[in-house]
């Protein structure tokens, strides 16, 4: 049985439990015999309610841990065994993941969550988790309370994230939590559409977004379409926490932090806060280049036209490419009121890529009436 939600803009269709006796086809791998299920294991209390969670893993071996993908869907107690959920996490489990269903009851989603996460940053150790590798899966009407939880930027804990066909009001998203975002192409057109406008603001605000689109599935797919494309889905589904987990790759992601958050400022229209950060990035590293164009660029942005057309000068025979420092080089100068030298700028760009909408660009309009500056593009 399915039914449609709709809250605010975002439109979602909600999986609800399965109420056949006969369990549905999932169209998942399947799972090794050697997963195990610790079944109820508390994690916390609320009131009277005792708190717990299913886990799916391998024997545990002595001394090691796995990362963790945590299913967060509505339920608590028998409610939260749903057949497409555990075939999840038997799923995972047999990647060499723990598969996580706990308690989130209705209406109190986020105080479950948090204590979920508070406990196994406490003990997921003794549990067989990886606390340095949590990853969490939401689909559909899940998606509405889950993703905004995610994004909060005080969730560190929370090392990936997979959203599966549904939608939420974000509008800020964290540059530190890779997510994979998953649409399915037969979904309804106002899903979709929300999807889409997510996925584009992510992306406009540099943050680690991959969108992956099943141009053939359903909306609960894993279900629907039990064929090789959705197979390849969920390979990379699981591919993607395990990579995205991994410590190299969270060391990659924090050490460019500092960069991407300058380059998002830049892509927001936020020129100011990105002047500055590239300002502390160019003092730690004088002799790299591309900082330094992207600093230039940024001063162009923040209309420091002076300075910018100084640094760029500043860049000349430094391996940069010809269009890449000689476009907003020109657009610096003829700015600043430096003629001779956005026109230098200009004819340095071979012809072959000299983009023929410069000679009609505002940033040029002081040098429209130059014979040298109209010769550029005949």
């Amino acid at each position: 049985m399915r039914h449609l939600v709709s809250r605010i803009a975002f439109s979602t269709i909600v999986i609800a439990p399965f109420a056949s006796a006969q369990a549905p086809r999932l169209a998942f791998p399947t799972p090794s015999p050697d997963v195990t299920v610790d079944s109820s294991v508390r994690f916390g209390t609320a009131g009277n309610v005792v708190l717990a969670m299913d886990l799916y893993q391998l024997p545990r071996v002595a001394g090691r841990t796995r990362p963790a993908l945590i299913f967060f869907v509505r339920g608590s107690g028998s409610d939260r065994q749903w057949a497409y959920y555990v075939a999840w996490a038997r799923t995972v489990a047999s990647r060499e993941m723990v598969g996580i269903i706990p308690d989130l009851r209705n209406e109190n989603q986020a105080h479950d969550f948090q204590a979920l996460l508070d406990y196994l940053t406490r003990h997921g150790t003794e549990l067989g988790v990886d606390t340095a590798a949590i990853a969490v899966y939401a689909a559909s009407g899940n998606v509405y309370t889950a993703l905004p939880l995610l994004e909060d930027p005080r969730q560190t804990a929370i090392k990936s994230a997979v959203i599966y066909y549904g939608a939420a009001p974000v509008t800020a998203f964290r540059r530190d939590l890779p997510l994979l975002y998953v649409r399915a192409g037969l979904d309804r057109p106002d899903v979709n559409r929300d999807i889409g406008t997510l996925a584009a603001r992510a992306i406009a605000q540099n943050a680690p977004v991959t969108l992956l689109n099943h141009a053939t599935g359903y909306h609960g797919f894993e279900e629907l379409n039990d064929d090789d494309a959705t197979h390849d889905v969920i390979a990379r589904t699981i591919e993607f926490v395990r990579h995205t987990t991994s410590p190299g790759y969270r060391a990659a992601l924090h050490a460019g932090l500092r960069e991407a958050d300058a380059a998002a400022s830049v892509q927001t229209g936020d020129y100011h806060q990105a002047t500055s950060i590239y300002a502390d990035l160019v003092r730690s590293r004088p002799e790299d280049a591309r900082v330094r164009l992207s600093y230039g660029e940024a001063l162009l942005g923040d209309h420091q036209y002076d300075a910018a057309c100084t640094l760029f000068d500043s860049l000349k025979g430094k391996g940069l490419g010809y269009r890449d420092l000689g476009i907003p080089a020109s657009r610096a100068c003829a700015q600043a009121g430096k003629s001779d030298a956005a026109v230098a700028w200009i004819a340095s760009i071979p012809p072959q890529f000299r983009p023929s909408d410069l000679a009609s660009d505002p940033a040029f309009a002081s040098l429209q009436a130059r014979a040298d500056f109209r010769a550029l593009f005949r």
